[in-house]
């Protein structure tokens, strides 16, 4: 006479915290993201920023800002500002705001598209030169441009926020790859050794 197996199961509310931990950390990004809508105690653990390191977060308008202050998103490494609308709110307090909330982020490795965002020359130089030295990479233009040529210049920043960052590069940076162009800058470089802990130059 044959025999009937059963076989259990286990719902995953019955699993130590920190089990469910560790199965969320070996997920793809993919998975993480359907895991967060399975039940409410999988959204309240999966909602750990260290689950979403990956994550590229899409700045394209003011409102967007507001992603950036969601908990999941407090280890980002990497912001994306490069869609077009962003010149449409970015060219005055845009940026400074953009600014004020990566200084929160210190985990901010990579912003694409700062380079063609206007407006950071008004901005506090503490907090610029904050967020610049926790990038990995930079692309500096300290020269003078017609605004007809903005979109196709690098970032250029005003001497005294130049001045800090090189200082702050000096005693500590997280860049690897810095970018220089423009004769004042590099003259001004020449005569100091403040960027020697960055891994790569190009001038």
């Amino acid at each position: 006479m044959g025999q009937s197996h059963s076989q259990s199961q286990t719902h995953i509310s019955v699993l130590p915290n920190e089990v469910v931990v560790s199965i969320l950390q070996h997920l793809p990004p993919q998975e993480i993201k359907s895991a967060v809508l399975v039940c409410k105690s999988l959204r309240e653990m999966g909602e750990k920023p260290r689950f979403w390191t990956w994550a590229v977060a899409t700045v394209n308008t003011k409102d967007d800002l507001l992603k950036l202050k969601l908990p999941r998103l407090q280890m980002v490494q990497e912001i994306d500002v490069t869609h077009p609308s962003r010149l449409v709110w970015m060219k005055r307090e845009g940026l400074a705001d953009l600014f004020q909330v990566i200084g929160e982020i210190p985990t901010v490795k990579r912003i694409r598209g700062l380079e063609f965002c206007k407006g950071i020359q008004d901005i506090e130089p503490d907090l610029v030169v904050g967020v610049l030295n926790s990038l990995e990479e930079l692309n500096l233009c300290y020269d003078f441009y017609d605004e007809e040529d903005f979109e196709d210049m690098p970032l250029r920043l005003e001497a005294e926020q130049l001045e800090l960052l090189f200082t702050a590069v000096a005693e500590k940076t997280n860049l690897k790859f810095l970018q220089v162009s423009g004769q004042d800058m590099l003259k001004d470089m020449d005569e100091t050794d403040e960027t020697d802990k960055v891994d790569e130059m190009d001038m």
